[in-house]
């Protein structure tokens, strides 16, 4: 029986397991999707029992979609354009690092029928997950910018929370852990900064979460878990998961009421 696994830290809030359970069940495949809520010290040991057989893949979440392209004997082009891995699994021997994210972000922003062309879109912030959606909007012909907290990565497509400024956006991209759990009763910005524009709040738990209160309008980050979490499936078990209506309805009612 193959056996998956989430890594990151602070991740109990997670629905990836409920999602697999379900998946395993309707595709008929036995497997095992474990929470493995981890210090950065334990991701070489997790590496090692990859490369032993002991788990057949990894997703990653925050706060090591960075950091664990160290560990990785390959990237995909997806992987290395992006710069952050959320897919990880074995090819040829070769501890491999993919990047599924990418798939998500494209997908909801189709799901919901979003217009990112020639709009201007602050991403708040600057990990793993802002990385591939600065890249999907890049190329749906969007004009993306980062918004940090760190002064050292300011440049051209980056700039301070400081300096938002209202005339320069039209939707915003919420990546950041915060609205989730244990922040989920706050906003990365101020409900003046928000109250007349789009938000995509990756945040998918809770489904309503404060930024999304204080929008004008907008939608969670559901149909990006989903999305992804079926293309990771897609690569580990190597046969392709169509993500039909009927599908979508039963796997959004395992993520909310579960």
């Amino acid at each position: 029986m193959k056996r998956f696994g989430l890594i990151g830290h602070q991740i109990s809030y997670s629905k990836s397991p409920n999602i697999h359970s379900f998946m395993s069940k309707q595709l008929n495949i036995e497997f095992t999707y474990d929470l493995l809520d981890i210090s950065q010290s334990n991701l070489d040991m997790l590496i090692k029992q990859l490369k032993n057989g002991l788990y057949d893949g990894y997703n990653v979440t925050k706060p090591y979609k960075e950091v664990i392209m160290n560990y990785m004997d390959e990237l995909t082009d997806e992987a290395r354009r992006i710069g952050a891995v959320n897919t990880v699994y074995v090819k040829h021997n070769k501890i491999v690092g993919d990047n599924t994210d990418y798939q998500g972000f494209k997908g909801l922003i189709k799901k919901n029928k979003i217009k990112v062309k020639d709009k201007r879109i602050y991403i708040l912030g600057t990990g793993g997950a802002a990385k591939a959606a600065y890249h999907v909007l890049k190329d749906l012909e969007a004009i993306p910018k980062f918004v940090t907290r760190d002064a050292l990565k300011v440049n051209q497509e980056t700039i301070m929370y400081k300096d938002i400024d209202l005339k320069d956006v039209d939707i915003y991209v919420q990546a950041t852990p915060v609205g989730t759990y244990p922040y989920h009763k706050q906003s990365i910005i101020d409900k003046t900064l928000v109250k007349n524009k789009y938000v995509i709040d990756l945040v998918y738990r809770p489904v309503q979460t404060k930024i999304l209160t204080y929008a004008k309008n907008g939608v969670n980050g559901v149909d990006m878990l989903m999305i992804q979490a079926l293309e990771s499936l897609s690569i580990w078990l190597d046969q392709e998961i169509k993500l039909t209506p009927t599908l979508y309805k039963k796997l959004k009612d395992v993520i909310i009421n579960e």
